[in-house]
């Protein structure tokens, strides 16, 4: 609803805007997250837990890496491309997207040098940082932004000390662009977040903050949520998935790799839960856990 080309948030120019911006940013996400977390973290290209039955695999078909095509549905990299080639191809798809979007693009300068209406040519991204950039996604924020500084667009980065401003703002529906992380449940519903009663201020749960307001998507949810056949619910939820990546209102980033470390001094490691997940952990059998 606040990134959008005219009024209509579902057009095809709304939507190019925001895959303008969220090609640019998904380019930036390797380096970002390697850098802050090293081994301890994995991009993902779906907003799903990739550890969930399920989340779509590269193996299957149809895979894609988030926002790796361009305005014509051409993959925008390929394998020999380096770092600095796939930056620069991140940043021609997007001049496609904007100008498909109705932004006017000078070719001689290499810049946008006007917006149709409802859009603008800058853009804020709120993160809580602590002010000191202390976020994973904040290298992702300020390689984007002096990305797309070079073709005449700004990507404004508020790094909050007090977070709760940005969920003020959520919950006024006043932010453009923002970046927060939360834990998967074990069963992957999507009614909570992508219903359209989630929308802030339809008396639902409140969490829909992407504002994303699509019928059909509305029902795959329901229909996926009426099943417990795990291979139906899993096409539904592709789909889903899928719909959700055209609306280009989410950049999927990274899931963490959580840890557990124990005594084997005091712990007989024998009796730990042996085949901890990301759903099953060592508490779900505390009453094994044996003292040296």
């Amino acid at each position: 609803d606040n990134v959008l080309v005219g009024t209509d948030p579902d057009s095809a120019e709304s939507k190019a805007l925001r895959k303008a911006i969220a090609t640019v940013l998904a380019v930036y996400r390797d380096a970002a997250y390697d850098s802050y977390y090293g081994e301890a973290a994995s991009v993902i290209n779906y907003p799903i837990s990739n550890t969930s039955w399920a989340a779509p695999q590269a193996t299957d078909e149809g895979y894609k890496v988030a926002f790796s095509v361009d305005v014509d549905g051409k993959d925008i990299y390929n394998s020999k491309m380096t770092t600095d080639e796939k930056y620069a191809a991140a940043l021609q798809a997007a001049i496609g997207y904007f100008k498909a979007a109705g932004f006017t693009f000078d070719e001689a300068s290499g810049k946008l040098t006007a917006a149709p209406e409802g859009a603008r040519l800058s853009y804020e991204a709120l993160i809580g940082a602590d002010g000191t950039g202390d976020h994973p996604s904040f290298a992702v924020l300020t390689d984007a932004s002096a990305a797309l500084a070079t073709i005449g667009f700004e990507l404004k980065i508020n790094d909050l000390t007090d977070t709760s401003v940005m969920w003020d703002m959520l919950d006024a529906n006043s932010q453009d662009i923002w970046c927060a992380a939360w834990q998967a449940t074990i069963d992957p519903d999507m009614y909570q977040v992508y219903h359209s009663s989630g929308i802030v201020g339809r008396n639902g749960s409140d969490s829909n903050h992407y504002h994303i307001d699509d019928p059909t998507l509305d029902q795959l949810i329901v229909d996926a949520r009426k099943s417990d056949d795990q291979s139906y619910r899993k096409a539904i939820y592709r789909q889903a998935l899928d719909l959700i990546a055209d609306w280009a209102v989410e950049v999927p980033a990274y899931q963490r790799q959580n840890s557990t470390v124990f005594s084997a001094e005091r712990i007989n490691v024998k009796s730990i839960t042996p085949d901890i997940t990301t759903f099953w952990g060592w508490l779900k059998e505390i009453e094994k856990v044996k003292m040296k």
